[in-house]
């Protein structure tokens, strides 16, 4: 092999070792996909509100939200029960939603639900919830489209009453939106300043060239 094929190759492996770095420079896992709604990137790991709060309120920041998923939840109403329901959380800000309201308002209380069109819940029907040991009794307060990521879900649910359904205020997953896409990298840098190690994070497809 002459010194120019000799030099292409070493600069190919160099390249790579560079990706790796760009990809693990905090110490945590980081991979893409296609996010739903308008998150930026995903946290995953064991968050308290109290980090939340302190993840949402870095500078480069526009929106932070615990964004949980729950499986094999009961749903009850006077007409009907559905088993092995997914239930996901009904995020507040504008740039996480990751489905259109329909019909009736966003939910607001705990107990109030946000049924998905054409899953068999109604607007003003009162559901019970069950997950395990835990239940929650609401009413359907609003309709939504089909959720972006999730379109099999029955309902979702304000944060503080997936807690509840969950067993606890802790959350696994964070969805967070940036103020600039040039900002993930700062961002997750005070991430792991917040939380004292770096989180596992999924950056969206579209965050490419940016981190």
């Amino acid at each position: 092999m002459g010194r120019r094929g000799l030099a292409s190759v070493l600069g190919c492996a160099v390249a790579s070792v560079g990706a790796f770095i760009v990809l693990d420079h905090f110490g945590g896992g980081e991979r893409f996909a296609d996010l739903p709604g308008g998150a930026d990137l995903r946290l995953v790991g064991h968050f308290t509100p109290q980090q939340v709060v302190r993840l949402g309120a870095l500078p480069e920041a526009a929106a932070v939200e615990c964004d949980t998923t729950l499986y094999d939840v009961g749903v009850t109403t006077a007409r009907t029960s559905l088993t092995r329901s997914t239930v996901l959380t009904a995020l507040r800000s504008p740039g996480l939603q990751r489905a259109a309201l329909v019909e009736g308002r966003t939910p607001v209380a705990d107990t109030e639900i946000l049924a998905v069109d054409g899953r068999g819940l109604r607007l003003g029907e009162r559901v019970t919830l069950t997950r395990g040991n835990h239940a929650l009794a609401g009413t359907v307060v609003g309709v939504s489209a089909r959720p972006a990521g999730q379109p099999d879900a029955v309902a979702l649910l304000p944060a503080g009453g997936m807690a509840r359904l969950d067993g606890g205020p802790a959350c696994g997953e964070l969805a967070v939106q940036l103020k600039r896409r040039s900002e993930a990298t700062a961002f997750q840098r005070g991430a792991k300043g917040v939380l004292g190690s770096a989180p596992t994070v999924t950056y969206d497809e579209s965050l490419r060239g940016h981190v």
